[in-house]
């Protein structure tokens, strides 16, 4: 075979592979373009009907996670200088109510602990302000070592102290909120991937949605912290 032809069939496989990835970029620009105005079209129907509004850009809401963060946060004693997270931006906010509680969602450009990251916050707002508190899913073994390093909280429900983490500054409030009737929900309703979280008035939880500004998605994620709250007894917020 001459040099040339093998010049000519190098050039031409690199032609074609070009055209192959332009094609392949066009194709997914369009999809994506496709699917958000779906979604944008399915949220703008939904917003009058549900009473919510919307806004490309709230920089309000990142200030208010900013704040959130700052006010609840607590010193890792293995990283001193460790700061809390920060959000520079909020895109596609959406706020309202459910079920008589104000919510907000939005995506925020969070930077933390030297990286950037985007993250979903789903919040419902608590009927007071309380100590933070967090409760993540856990196994056995590693709920064991993390009550050795943390001094975590046992509520005294043995299945849920083995399956889950309680890290509060108020243990008090802790046991208080953690009531049986929640203890059991957070044990058996598959819908908690991870557990949630109190930070000052603000109810977030470790779920599997996707899209908040899908309306499905949405309803389905603030009616799952509404249960929640709804299982705390009304003496914790006191």
């Amino acid at each position: 075979m001459s040099v040339g032809v093998v010049v000519a069939l190098a050039v031409g496989g690199t032609v074609l592979l070009g055209a192959g990835l332009t094609w392949m970029v066009l194709h997914f620009n369009r999809q994506f373009h496709a699917e958000e105005a779906g979604v944008l079209g399915r949220l703008r129907e939904a917003s009058p009907r549900q009473g919510w509004m919307f806004a490309e850009r709230d920089d309000s809401v990142a200030e208010l996670y900013t704040w959130q963060q700052q006010e609840c946060w607590q010193r890792n004693p293995f990283r001193s200088l460790l700061r809390p997270p920060r959000a520079s931006r909020a895109k596609n906010v959406i706020t309202g109510f459910r079920r008589g509680r104000p919510f907000v969602a939005a995506q925020l450009d969070v930077h933390y602990d030297g990286e950037f990251q985007r993250v979903q916050w789903i919040a419902v707002t608590t009927p007071a302000a309380r100590p933070t508190l967090s409760v993540t899913r856990s196994g056995p073994i590693a709920s064991m070592v993390n009550n050795a390093l943390w001094g975590e909280v046992r509520v005294g429900y043995p299945e849920f102290d083995a399956r889950f983490d309680v890290m509060s500054p108020d243990p008090r409030f802790a046991m208080a909120a953690l009531s049986p009737a929640l203890a059991e929900f957070l044990l058996r309703d598959p819908r908690i991937l991870r557990g949630f979280t109190l930070l000052a008035d603000r109810i977030d939880v470790f779920d599997a949605t996707t899209d908040h500004r899908e309306p499905g998605q949405l309803v389905a994620a603030l009616d799952l912290r509404c249960e929640i709250l709804d299982r705390i007894p009304a003496a914790a917020w006191a």
